[in-house]
């Protein structure tokens, strides 16, 4: 453990802080995503907060078992170490630039007039959530094929099917009671006639 300390680099420290944002912003946008469509008479603001959230939570739940084994296997050794590191590296090369493109348009969203956040969700978001799937899979194979080695594409694997879990997670957990009419209170009393 003592070895890897000493040849930890701040481009090490880097990779992971740059990783990490990746994956928070795919578990954001994710339940935020699960959110969608909850109720026309919401605050549609602080329910989106609500969805990033339930989404991060989602995701630190899903991920924390696959985490204990990258940490067990990565810090065995200083090789070990610099294989997650390659894989990370590899990996980050397509995942940074469609995060960046999702933050930017997700600020963009957020600052701008219902009008121009309706486009962007429908323009942007809604092309980013076809290729998600693509997108974080390729990043996978990227990683495994920097290093070829078994351990790291099983982990790889592992964590790349835990974050495609967060949407359906997080949908499931807004949607596993339906409103129901009684829900909504009596009806309002007819006008005289």
């Amino acid at each position: 453990m003592r070895e890897i300390i000493d040849a930890f680099a701040w481009t090490d420290v880097l990779g992971l802080a740059l990783l990490a944002i990746v994956v928070l912003q795919h578990a954001g946008t994710a339940g935020i995503r699960a959110c969608m469509g909850r109720d026309g008479r919401t605050r549609h603001r602080a329910i989106e907060i609500q969805g990033a959230l339930r989404g991060t939570l989602a995701l630190a739940v899903l991920l924390t078992p696959v985490a204990i084994v990258w940490a067990l296997d990565a810090f065995s050794s200083p090789e070990r170490f610099a294989l997650y590191m390659r894989a990370n590296e590899a990996m980050l090369t397509l995942w940074i630039p469609i995060t960046v493109i999702a933050l930017v348009s997700f600020l963009v969203a957020r600052v701008s007039p219902w009008q121009v956040r309706s486009n962007v969700n429908s323009m942007v978001f809604s092309v980013l959530e076809l290729a998600r799937p693509a997108v974080a899979l390729a990043g996978m194979a990227l990683g495994v094929l920097a290093t070829r080695d078994l351990r790291v594409a099983i982990v790889a694997t592992f964590a790349v099917l835990m974050g495609m879990l967060v949407y359906p997670l997080t949908r499931r957990w807004w949607y596993d009671r339906p409103v129901t009419l009684e829900d909504l209170g009596p009806a309002p009393a007819s006008a005289p006639q």
